[in-house]
């Protein structure tokens, strides 16, 4: 289903939405556990880079609201179903864009060098479960559908009769 209509435009969405809110299902007990090497997660230190101290929940909407975006904007500008190694090329250029820019605008420097060491390595885990569930979510909502439904159609398997 070509993502130019409304239907999937809203699937995007739907799509962006879960893989947010389960990364986050998953993620944000390792924060308070600490078992993630970085001072807070990187979206509430960006809410508070912009807007000064605020609660959690600002920081959960701007990770809502960013995972949302990056998600459903993949799926549009690819397909709706993409390959596993194209899901996973995404969230290693996520890692890559978030350790150059975004983690210096939030003051942790490059890398989160001017933070821990290990602050690189500790964000690859939550990408690389980004691209796990966006993977797993975009084929739930994305289903195949019978014969004859353009791409995702299986091909007819020849009989031996007709050789």
């Amino acid at each position: 289903m070509p993502l130019n209509d409304v239907r999937g435009l809203l699937q995007a969405t739907l799509v962006g939405l879960i893989t947010g809110l389960a990364t986050a299902l998953a993620i944000l007990p390792l924060f308070w556990l600490e078992l993630i090497p970085m001072p807070e997660p990187p979206s509430q230190a960006f809410a508070e880079t912009l807007l000064g101290p605020v609660p959690e929940t600002v920081g959960f909407l701007f990770h809502l609201a960013y995972v949302t975006l990056v998600s459903g904007g993949f799926l549009v500008a690819v397909k709706p179903r993409p390959a596993l190694w194209a899901i996973a090329a995404w969230s290693l250029g996520l890692w890559f864009i978030s350790m150059v820019s975004f983690f210096p605008i939030i003051g942790w420097g490059v890398a989160g060098a001017t933070v821990k060491s290990s602050v690189a390595l500790g964000a690859l885990g939550p990408h690389l479960l980004f691209g796990a569930i966006l993977w797993a979510t975009s084929r739930l909502i994305f289903r195949r559908s019978g014969r004859g439904a353009g791409e995702d159609a299986r091909p007819a398997r020849l009989s031996k009769a007709s050789s």
